[in-house]
């Protein structure tokens, strides 16, 4: 595949993909989850530390089964099929089209028919859902290294939701949104994951609770 971005922006892939030669598709495998990736699509890079990251959000995430859940940045949704055993309805949302149509068909290979995938700004779908009458109870983020966007921070405290579940990449922008987030939410707890060994990168887990 040969990807083209000629916009200067802190996003790495642009718009367009050229199929060169080989699968239009690659496969991943955690655990009893295969998830099948396309060129754009974000995956993290070891499986290993993955699903112990995974766990983690679920832990945060504390789940009976009766939670309405937000997956956003959700990408191929990785972290949403994950959690689906554990909540009544997973809505995850993503801006890359092929992202979300490689959440449809995993979700759909694993028979998780309580997730549901949507392409968009959850800035934009969240505020519809609630005023639908669907208000959920735990929004679970794993952004770019750029952090979350202000106007999705604005979105969460006006929604709301019991819990909110943070996996960062990059610590300088997840304590930026956390200041932003402690107007109403508290901080439980951070559990650093470390996926990158040998490296001064790490990702974390952490567990906000509405004041």
């Amino acid at each position: 595949m040969k990807n083209i971005n000629p916009k200067k922006t802190s996003i790495i892939l642009g718009d367009e993909t050229i199929h060169l030669s080989g699968e239009n598709i690659v496969e991943e495998r955690l655990e009893e989850f295969t998830y099948e990736l396309s060129a754009r699509a974000f995956f993290q890079l070891n499986p290993v530390q993955t699903v112990k990251l995974y766990n983690q959000v679920k832990e945060a995430a504390g789940l009976t089964g009766k939670e309405k859940i937000v997956d956003a940045y959700c990408g191929v949704g990785t972290i949403g099929l994950w959690l689906a055993d554990g909540a009544e309805e997973i809505r995850g949302m993503d801006i890359i089209p092929e992202g979300i149509e490689d959440a449809k068909k995993n979700a759909k290979k694993h028979g998780v028919g309580n997730a549901h995938y949507f392409t968009g700004k959850a800035e934009e779908l969240m505020p519809k859902w609630v005023k639908e009458g669907w208000q959920p109870d735990v929004v679970v983020v794993d952004p770019p290294r750029t952090g979350c966007d202000s106007k999705f921070l604005e979105t969460i405290l006006k929604v709301n939701p019991k819990k909110f579940v943070y996996v960062s990449c990059n610590p300088s922008t997840l304590a930026k949104d956390l200041q932003v987030l402690s107007s109403k939410y508290k901080v439980e707890y951070l559990q650093p994951v470390d996926m990158f060994p040998q490296t001064a990168h790490v990702e974390s887990v952490t567990q906000l609770l509405l004041k």
